[in-house]
């Protein structure tokens, strides 16, 4: 009787368990209760179109937003009189909302100005006198729609989205998603004349992973919609939130506009509740991942061992052919590492002819025209090769994958196969080299000829019309509105803004990435150096370039180290600014009465610029557009191809017209400024011609034809940027210094 008693125990014991663990779990299946609205304005057809749950928050009319800039008269709206009595600067907490003064006829004729809430303290009054009324401005009215998720399971992944959106009669809160929670609230934006103004939204959760990350901003274009959208992944269950902040930057589009200015117009917690795998906990969770993860790893790993991932794909090793021979025409030289390179890309042939050497471009990568001959003696059709850094290659190919490969017409060269390196490789060279091989469009027997070369042979313009009807249709032409600051396209374009030696001691900080901040740094001054996203080994193979990312919207810190290796703590002296570098490469230069672009250059860097976006080469120099049969143009060298200013690429080659056509052709500066000015000399108008050339290419992509501003501003910057060649006498750089002079002028 006693077991039976005791078995009887244990069972009730377990039973009870079991119910108990139950009940624990079973709020944790039950959908997440939806979040109380503050206060629910949708009308009655909205609620009933089934468009997600809407949430209303009360709209707010501040009089003035913190840190906006001040009034102007070219900006003002309405003219409003001083009171007789003073007016006091805060309402008792009980009293009613402060009524506006009666105002005379003239003000009663003019719009109304709304007072702002009790608990507000009153606008600020502008006096007036007799001879000049001041006005006050007249906001934008935006409604701020926010969009996001009440409830998520662990594991899922969903979108938060943050709409700013002018508040026009009839408007109605819809979410993109009917599981969705949305809210709104009605904002005004003063718009003051002389800035251009920006929008920057953040999204931060601890609970979650997010993307992006950070600071996002935004141009804000008057009467348009501006949205942004994060995913978000919850990292652990339970009650979770979100904090999203919206806040205003004015940037002076002009001098006299004043300082930039930045205000929060908007900022809001949101709740999500996370909900664990069906409704487990997280412990019960991770162990049925666990038991899931054993089953469903042995039933698959025969068949994932037999994959290939794209990663394997994109570069392949391969072990050099010693027994190859290579041989240079005279004036090349190549590296035991290239030579190596060359072996492993051209193993199965006998022999390789490097015929020549394209001059590159940023990247610093060597493009070989190449003849390959098989073991029977048999050769076959030319083809190039490009050397270069694995970074930069592996880059190349993929940027000719996404904007070449199914875009540009057959007659663009080709890349046959994924990059190249070679396997085995040596400790002394570590491997730092791949290669890719492009096919060649031309005739048997025949050596192509790069741009350059047919332009100083023969400087028409058809050429470069030939070129853009190549090419435009597919990328140029297919472009779309872009507001940006210069520096965002053209910073990449100039020296680095920093060259530092390496040095002993622990230095300070480096200065936040803004150029005005980096511009006044001091010759001498001792920096730790910053985390950097990329690090690349200079072409003269003795020094390194650094790249930190800055803010949205500002562009790369780019640094150059004197040293073949990075310290785990580098800490540098800065021995040159960028623009130290610049007056190194112009010294000597006469500008004849013109003033001196490079004092300026923060200030043109930071102008914004309206224009539009497109896919661009990114690195269209002379070299990189080759002459083939019928004297067609085809291109090479990929590893800078983006989307990008749909001018970029016709402003940075006419910077290298500019320094390899023109200024071989003219010998005096002065007789450069008369093409610049429109006078040229009888025998200097075929180059004269292709200059022009050029210019109306970019108007005819300019995104108001009315406002030659926009390549104007490319083309300075890209003149200034070109001084870094070193293929660049001081002839050469005295021309591209006089033309980034002129253009200054003119802005």
């Amino acid at each position: 009787m006693k077991p039976i008693l005791v078995r009887g125990a244990i069972w009730w014991g377990i039973f009870s368990l079991v119910l108990g663990l139950g009940i624990v779990c079973l709020p944790g299946c039950a959908p997440a209760a939806a979040p109380q609205p503050i206060a629910t304005q949708a009308p009655a057809a909205e609620q009933s179109a089934g468009v997600g749950r809407v949430t209303q928050a009360p709209a707010t009319q501040p009089a003035e937003l913190p840190g906006a800039p001040a009034p102007t008269q070219a900006s003002a709206a309405q003219p409003v009189q001083a009171p007789k009595t003073p007016v006091p600067t805060q309402a008792p907490a009980a009293a009613a909302p402060v009524q506006p003064p009666a105002a005379s006829e003239a003000t009663q004729s003019s719009a109304e100005v709304s007072p702002p809430p009790a608990t507000q303290p009153p606008p600020p009054l502008i006096l007036t006198t007799p001879t000049a009324q001041a006005v006050l401005p007249t906001p934008e009215q935006r409604m701020v729609e926010v969009e996001w998720p009440p409830s998520m399971r662990l594991g899922d992944s969903d979108v938060v989205r943050l709409s700013l959106i002018p508040d026009t009669a009839g408007y109605t809160l819809k979410t993109e998603f009917l599981e969705h929670q949305g809210q709104s609230q009605s904002v005004r934006i003063p718009r003051p004349d002389g800035y251009f103004l920006y929008a920057i939204s953040r999204l931060d959760g601890v609970g979650f992973t997010i993307s992006p990350e950070g600071e996002q901003e935004q141009y804000l274009p008057e009467g348009e919609t501006v949205t942004w959208r994060w995913s978000l992944t919850p990292r652990q269950p339970g009650q979770q939130r979100l904090t999203l902040a919206l806040k205003l930057h004015w940037l002076p589009g002009a001098p006299a506009a004043g300082p930039e200015r930045s205000a929060v117009i908007y900022s809001q917690a949101l709740d999500v509740r996370v909900l664990s795998f069906l409704g487990l906990t997280q412990g019960q969770a991770m162990t049925a991942a666990l038991f899931s993860l054993l089953l469903g790893g042995g039933l698959s790993l025969f068949s994932f061992s037999r994959r290939v991932r794209p990663a394997q794909q994109q570069m392949r090793d391969v072990v050099a052919n010693p027994a190859l021979s290579i041989e240079l025409r005279p004036g090349l030289a190549l590296s035991q590492e290239e030579r190596l390179l060359l072996q492993a890309l051209f193993g199965r042939y006998a022999r390789l002819v490097v015929e020549r050497e394209f001059l590159s471009g940023y990247s610093g990568a060597r493009v070989l025209l190449a003849l390959p001959v098989r073991t029977d003696g048999r050769a076959d059709a030319y083809t190039i090769a490009k050397l270069g850094s694995r970074s930069t290659i592996e880059q190349e190919y993929q940027n000719y994958e996404n904007f070449v490969k199914d875009t540009l017409p057959p007659v663009t060269a080709r890349i046959q196969h994924p990059p190249v390196s070679t396997a085995g490789r040596t400790a002394h060279h570590g491997g730092r080299l791949a290669a890719l091989q492009y096919t060649f469009i031309g005739q048997p027997g025949s050596v192509p000829a790069s741009l350059r070369q047919v332009l100083l042979a023969n400087p028409d313009p058809v050429y470069l019309h030939r070129l853009y009807e190549t090419f435009a249709p597919n990328w140029w032409m297919q472009r779309r509105p872009y507001t940006f600051r210069l520096a965002q396209e053209y910073d990449l374009l100039l020296p680095p803004h920093l060259v530092l030696e390496p040095c002993e001691g622990r230095g300070s900080s480096l200065p936040g990435q803004t150029l005005g901040q980096v511009e006044n740094i001091g010759i001498g001054e001792v920096f730790r150096l910053p985390q950097a996203s990329r690090i690349e080994l200079r072409s003269d193979g003795r020094s390194l370039s650094l790249v930190v990312e800055s803010r949205p919207g500002q562009p790369a810190l780019r640094l150059r180290w004197l040293g073949e290796r990075l310290p785990r703590t580098p800490v540098g002296r800065v021995v040159a600014r960028r623009q130290d570098l610049l007056y190194d490469y112009v010294k000597g230069c006469e500008l004849f009465g013109l003033p001196d672009p490079i004092p300026a250059l923060a200030e043109l860097l930071n102008q914004v610029v309206v224009g539009s976006q497109s896919i661009i080469h990114g690195d269209l120099n002379l070299e990189n557009a080759l002459a083939g049969p019928g004297e067609i143009l085809w291109l090479i060298d990929f590893a800078r191809t983006r989307e990008g200013h749909a001018l970029f690429d016709f402003a940075h080659l006419q910077a290298q017209i500019a320094a390899h056509v023109i200024a071989t052709r003219l010998q005096a500066p002065q007789d450069f400024l008369g093409l610049l000015t429109g006078q040229p000399l009888p025998e200097h108008r075929p180059v004269y011609l292709l200059w022009c050339k050029m210019g109306e290419i970019a108007h005819s992509l300019l995104q108001n034809p009315e406002q030659p501003r926009e390549y104007s501003l490319a083309l300075a910057a890209a003149c200034l940027g070109a001084l870094k060649h070193s293929n660049l006498n001081p002839h050469s750089r005295h021309f591209l210094y006089l033309a980034a002079a002129h253009l200054y002028q003119k802005l």
